[in-house]
């Protein structure tokens, strides 16, 4: 008896079936330590669905190699995706040496797929006679997408040169957590220690109190802590009046992963690109960039670099505009005209206050968590009928919240978690992602997706809610448009799934969220006082309407500035110097001509999007080229007399939402738009160019010219 129990002890909860409500991962009983014999015993199952379909001695057709390929490693997927989320959300000096181990052992599992000989000749037999075949458009869809995943996967390199690829995607996989590590030690590591009240002068109570508050969490009571959290730098470099502790706050987050010592991340940024760039030529390409741009909508980075040129020059005039403003303010309250990147926040907060009469302080009572998201409940609720239901299931960390997510007919849409405040060992910034994407069974079941939206909002504070600045909230509605998503999403195969949109489309669906977020009847709707209940005033809803260009050079140009960055270093070839720091310099300033009172978004050394792993690697543009069509789309809302038109938001849902990468992002757009984006709706709303009158269509549609999308290079097709 005792034998048994202990046996029964020894079930791996991750591998175990998850009979928790709605299949989400259990939580309860996951413990560290299962993860890693997890992943190697899913690691084990994925390799011999994988041997059974490349040894398959029948002919090779779509049903016994594309569509048992997409449904193989379905224990592997579920495992390792959950140690990956929550790894992100919640690290630990434990997680991350797991994750040095595990993390690996994947990537090396995936070269062993992409580099199956016997596997790929099947793919590409199936690819090969692809126009003869009875299959439906999806089907093609993802045998064309199966086949260039192999293809830029290496599959079809001479042994020694896929050897050669397996060390370096092995030493990349290391290298990418190493950078995250270091970067979550330096945001650790960093506090501006202020000894008394008066250095804390200019700031609101609320940002004091939390000083204090993080101060006697370490054991420094009666000193104030300010840390390199969003929450806590923005306030500072908006509100504190001493300017020397200014710089000091902003040189701290500047220089993180640059500092020196064991947390250094710059010449794991060398290493990285050097591997990337090799990793490139082996596979044909001039540069990373161009391998990692194959198949997605900008397609080359000469397109990228014409949108670059495109915006950047009006970008400069205005934000040079911008700097004019804030110069005069300061040397009319000092005597001194002098300008750096640590006075932008608080003297465009001044130009703010003195231009529009808005304070964001006064803003935060009205834009309590709790509100925001009420807010994009009604949202959802107004353009598709969702509703969401909170419910109790296993969270990774107790500051989960959990919803389920029902459609307008009351059917089970997908379940939904947030986590919204920082902590100590979650990756900075804001993402959504799914613990199970939605998929089909084998008998044409739909499985409903287990969605995640993480973020690092301002924490509550005292007895006053979590009370979100204008930036966060916009945020907030921007990750759930990721979650919407995956929510509706109803394609059949895993490989045509959220995980397979093209990078420069997939946000997209995100950023067209915001601009609700401060539509004046979505403001009068969720914008309400914490404490009195009272609706935001009027008068500050205009306002918010009227600033909605402010500082748009400003934030355009610290953008643009990452995105060029990104581009340059991945249009690097294999034999090119390289020197991040002087890159950097040379790239932005010396041959660009960037204010030097503005910084890039992200420096190389934290840049976390490009380096800790590779999401976005050559694709920090992407955010910009998905504007254009967001942009373009609420402009269809907009003319349309009604922004919460549910005839338009059903056709959004039918041909973009619910259609993942089920077709390149380009022709989804045209179903739902009827021609391809135009580039003006972006550039009027980074106020780059005046709003067109109504009778003025002709010239609107001719500036999209440069950057029209051509189906010819993103069919899936293009070699």
């Amino acid at each position: 008896m005792s034998s048994c129990r202990n046996k029964q002890a020894e079930v791996n909860p991750l591998l175990a079936p998850w009979d928790t409500p709605y299949e989400v991962p259990p939580f309860d009983k996951i413990e560290i330590r299962h993860y890693k014999p997890a992943v190697e015993q899913a690691i084990v199952r994925h390799q011999k669905e994988i041997d059974s379909i490349a040894s398959n001695p029948a002919a090779p057709d779509f049903e016994n190699t594309i569509a048992a390929l997409d449904r193989s490693g379905e224990t592997l997927d579920r495992v390792y995706t959950t140690f990956s989320l929550v790894a992100a959300a919640d690290n630990n000096e434990a997680m991350q040496q797991a994750d040095l181990e595990i993390s690996p052992a994947v990537a090396a599992h995936r070269d062993d797929i992409y580099l199956n000989e016997k596997l790929f000749e099947r793919v590409e037999a199936v690819y090969e006679k692809l126009d003869s075949l009875p299959l439906t458009p999806e089907q093609k869809r993802l045998t064309e997408l199966t086949y260039k995943n192999f293809v830029r996967a290496g599959a079809g390199l001479t042994p020694r040169s896929k050897k050669r690829l397996r060390e370096i995607n092995s030493e990349l996989t290391t290298l990418g957590i190493r950078f995250g590590n270091n970067l979550l030690a330096e945001n650790k590591d960093f506090a501006l220690v202020l000894d008394s009240l008066k250095q804390t002068t200019g700031l609101p109570d609320d940002v004091i109190n939390a000083a204090a508050a993080e101060a006697e969490a370490r054991g420094m009571k009666g000193k104030y802590v300010f840390t390199l959290g969003k929450p806590s730098l923005i306030p500072f470099l908006t509100y504190a009046k001493d300017r020397n502790l200014r710089e000091r706050h902003y040189r701290g987050y500047l220089n993180r992963g640059a500092n020196g010592g064991d947390h250094d991340n710059t010449r794991i940024v060398e290493r990285i690109v050097r591997l990337r760039s090799e990793k490139a030529a082996l596979l044909g390409y001039p540069s990373y960039a161009a391998l990692k741009l194959d198949g997605t909508l900008a397609a080359t980075p000469e397109r990228v670099y014409e949108m670059f040129d495109r915006l950047w020059e009006p970008t400069l005039k205005l934000a040079g505009e911008e700097l004019a403003e804030m110069k005069a303010i300061k040397a009319a309250e000092t005597g001194d005209s002098t300008f750096a990147s640590w006075d932008w926040w608080y003297y465009a907060e001044r130009l703010r206050q003195s231009k529009y009469d808005l304070d964001e302080e006064a803003l935060k009572p009205y834009l309590s968590l709790d509100n925001v998201k009420q807010g994009v409940f009604m949202l959802s609720n107004r353009l598709w009928g969702l509703t969401f239901r909170p419910v109790s299931i296993p969270v990774y960390h107790k500051e989960c919240l959990t919803y389920e997510v029902l459609d307008k007919d009351n059917a089970h849409l997908g379940i939904l978690y947030f986590d919204l405040y920082p902590r100590e060992g979650k990756q900075a910034g804001a993402w959504c992602d799914a613990f199970r994407p939605e998929r089909y069974t084998a008998d044409g079941q739909r499985v409903a997706p287990v969605v995640t939206v993480v973020a690092n909002f301002t924490p509550p504070r005292g007895n006053a809610p979590a009370l979100l600045s204008l930036d966060e909230t916009e945020t907030l509605f921007h990750e759930f448009g990721h979650a919407l998503n995956n929510l509706f999403a109803q394609t059949r195969y895993k490989g045509t799934g959220m995980n397979s949109m093209e990078l420069d489309f997939v946000e997209m669906p995100s950023q067209i969220m915001e601009n609700w977020a401060t539509e004046p009847e979505m403001l009068r709707a969720y914008a309400k006082h914490y404490a009195t209940g009272e609706t935001l005033p009027a008068n500050m809803i205009a306002r918010i309407v009227r600033s909605k260009l402010f500082n748009q050079g400003f934030m355009t140009a610290e953008l643009l500035a990452a995105a060029q960055l990104d581009m340059d270093i991945h249009t690097l070839g294999a034999s090119d110097t390289l020197d991040p720091t002087e890159l950097e310099r040379r790239s932005l300033y010396e041959q660009r001509g960037l204010l030097p009172q503005i910084a890039p978004r992200y420096r190389y050394p934290y840049f976390a999007h490009i380096f800790n792993g590779d999401g976005y690697a050559a694709g920090y543009y992407s955010y910009l080229w998905s504007q254009m069509y967001d942009e373009d789309a609420y402009e269809a809302f907009r003319q349309s007399g009604d922004v919460f038109s549910r005839e338009l938001a059903r056709s959004y849902r039918r041909n973009i939402l619910e259609r993942g990468a089920a077709e390149p992002g380009a022709s989804l757009y045209r179903n739902f738009r009827g021609s391809d984006p135009d580039i003006r709706p972006l550039l009027v709303a980074r106020g780059l160019a005046p709003a067109p009158s109504p009778s003025d269509t002709t010239a609107v549609r001719d500036t999209a010219v440069i950057l029209q999308v051509s189906a010819d290079t993103t069919d899936g097709k293009r070699q």
